[in-house]
Formats: structure tokens, sequence, C-alpha cells
């Protein structure tokens, strides 16, 4: 039998997006690798074109822009509401994007697949627009990896897999076909699956201090958001703990970091660029601090640790942050940097008083993995199951 050619759509607007079409394209090899060939598509940084290229880089420093001022993405969901999602984002890509529109659908349409995959709503809106102009005639999948579903998510596509049962709901609401629709556990990448060792064996091997409480900071790829804010207000601390900043992709934070002098005696001061690893950091921590982004939250509660959302960018963080510091409760949120301090230093004193949250990251099993899920749902699609 042939192998059916299923493209999974790689896009860069926070690595949530990179990491999740990943996770997706590892199961689909270690599940059904004998019927299926799976092509990883970096459409834009690896076309040679410069104007996809620049779009990419553009789409990069949105997310920042959302991350350092909340209103920029409050100003643009408020735009899609007051004129409507389809019409705006039709506006949007047939003339400010317009080129980048119709160079991806030419691209996609060379691809010649059965199958497009995507974690982006942009990816997955020019694989729409490519199968309603009859240049693809291949089923179209997305995955939102999101924990709600906004207006710009296209309801043309084959099939729309949410992962929580809050966005199935939200998705049906906006009149989603509801035989299109399906849901699915968090996902977790095979690094996290597979790593299961202890939080000493993490800090050992790490260089972390075994007897120290470890507060960990994050703000997804780019530390764009309150990582400096809450690093800096933390370094001021009396108590005994070690920081490590996740100073990501922000090189001239993480060189601020490296040459910083005269940490207090108290401090075990380890920032780090961006990580490979990250979910060994994790495991050896005993809390996060991290914008909401959805991904470094699931990640980091699939290894045991609680979590302290300080920011959402907007209404898909927002969701990020509620659904796992209210409804399954594996953390709180604290925007207030003073604010936070003052909870480390409480829960350095005592960190028993993290027990409930760390309890409560046991109910999601990173074992049920939603990758697994999506393949098992890609492979009956194509009919190879």
């Amino acid at each position: 039998m042939d192998k059916k050619k299923v493209v999974v759509n790689f896009c860069e607007a926070g690595q949530g997006h990179i990491v999740t079409a990943q996770s997706i394209a590892e199961s689909l090899e270690s599940k059904y690798g004998d019927k299926i060939d799976v092509v990883r598509d970096y459409m834009y940084r690896d076309s040679g074109d410069k104007t996809l290229i620049n779009h990419e880089k553009y789409l990069i420093k949105d997310v920042c822009r959302a991350n350092k001022n909340r209103l920029h993405l409050v100003f643009q969901l408020l735009l899609m509401k007051v004129f409507g999602e389809k019409f705006t984002i039709n506006l949007v890509y047939n003339l400010y994007f317009g080129k980048v529109k119709k160079k991806s659908i030419v691209h996609l349409a060379s691809m010649k697949a059965d199958m497009y995959v995507s974690t982006h709503f942009e990816s997955y809106y020019f694989a729409c627009c490519a199968k309603a102009k009859g240049l693809i005639n291949s089923l179209v999948v997305n995955y939102n990896p999101d924990h709600n579903v906004h207006g710009w998510w296209d309801r043309r596509g084959d099939i729309f897999i949410v992962n929580n049962p809050f966005a199935e709901k939200e998705a049906l609401e906006m009149h989603f076909p509801k035989e299109r629709v399906k849901r699915v556990n968090f996902m977790a990448r095979k690094q996290i699956v597979n790593a299961n060792e202890s939080k000493e064996f993490y800090r050992e091997k790490l260089g972390i201090p075994q007897g120290k409480f470890t507060v960990m900071l994050s703000d997804g790829g780019y530390a764009a958001a309150k990582l400096e804010e809450y690093t800096d207000e933390l370094l001021k601390t009396d108590a005994e703990i070690t920081l490590i900043p996740v100073c990501g992709k922000n090189e001239k934070l993480y060189e601020k970091y490296l040459s910083l002098k005269n940490v207090k005696q108290n401090i075990t001061f380890m920032p780090v660029p961006f990580l490979t690893n990250i979910e060994e950091y994790y495991a050896a921590s005993d809390i996060l601090i991290t914008k909401a982004g959805p991904n470094a939250i699931t990640d980091c509660v699939f290894m045991g640790t609680p979590i302290m959302t300080n920011f959402y960018s907007g209404k898909i963080e927002q969701t990020s942050s509620r659904l796992f510091t209210e409804y399954y409760k594996t953390g709180v949120f604290e925007p207030d940097a003073k604010e936070a301090r003052k909870k480390i230093e409480a829960y350095a004193a005592d960190p028993s008083l993290l027990d409930v949250y760390r309890e409560n990251t046991k109910k999601l099993d990173k074992t049920k993995n939603g990758a697994d899920e999506i393949a098992d749902i890609i492979a009956e699609a194509l009919g190879v199951i």
C-alpha cells in the first residue's frame, strides 16, 4: 500500500505552535510511520522567499509586542468583534498580507499532500482557502493548542481539534460543525513523557542545590513579558532560594544576568538561555513563575511542579491562567511582583503550602497523550486503520 502523505505545517508565533506541531509529527511517525509519510513543513523560514521569511519575523515581533502590552492584543480582538471575525481576517489577508496569502497557498498546493495539519490559525486558514479555490483536494486538519477558541479559526476545515471541554463548547457555540470537532487530552512531547526521574536526580544533573527552595521564571521563547520585573524583585529577598530565570532567545537579558554582580549570598542565581531540556528544569523546581502561555503551563504541570501565572496578553492566555489556577487548581495567579515575592518567601519558609497544588498536578496524566490521540484521529480519517 502506498503511504499517505501528511504535511505538518510549522509556524512560529510563540513556541507553543512549534512544539505542538513537533509532538504531532513524532506521534504520527511513532504509531503509523509504516503507513504515513510525515513531512515537516517550515513554510515560511525554509521557503527562501523574502516575503514569507519576513512575515514569520513579523509574527514573532507581534507576539513580543503583545507580551509587553496587554492592550495590543485586546485592541486586535476588539476589532474582530466590532467588524466581524470573517470580515476582518479576509480584509487583513487579502489586503495587508495579500502576497503572503497568495504565496502560501501556492506553496501548499505544490506539496500535493493527502492531508495538511496545522497548529496555527494562519496556516490553517491558508489551507482552507486553497481547498475552497480547488487548488488542493486534501483533508485539512487543525489542532488548536490554545485553551479557548477565537474567531479567526476557520470553520471550513475537515477536522478541528481542541484540548479541553470549555474550548469544545466554545467551538460548537461558534457554529463549527459538531461532527468535525474532536477533543483530545493535553499534549505532552516525547521529552515530557520520558522525563520521569526525581527532583533530586535533576537537581544533581543540572547543578542545582538540593536543599534550597527553587524558583524558575519563564516568559516563553522571547522573555518579553514580566520575567525581568519578577526576577529583579526576587533578587531583593532575604529568603534562602535558588532563582533560575529562563531568558530564552532574549540574549540581551541573558547577558545582563550573567554579568550581574553583588547577588545576595542567600540566593543561588542561575540564569539560563533558551533550553532544549526545559522539562528537567521544571522537574527540578519547586514552582514556576510564568506568563500564561498554554504550552509552558501544561509542560510544567505534567512534570508535577506548581505554577504562578503573572501575566496574560489577552483572552487566550487569560483562559489558560484561569483553567490551571481556578479549575485544575495547580497554582496561583499573582500579577503584582512585590506580592509574588511575599508569596515565594512564604513558600520557601514552608514548602508544604504548595502541597495542594502539587497534588492537583497528578490529576493530569501525561501518559494519556493528546498527540497520540491526534495521530489516531488522522490515521482514521485517512483510512489507514
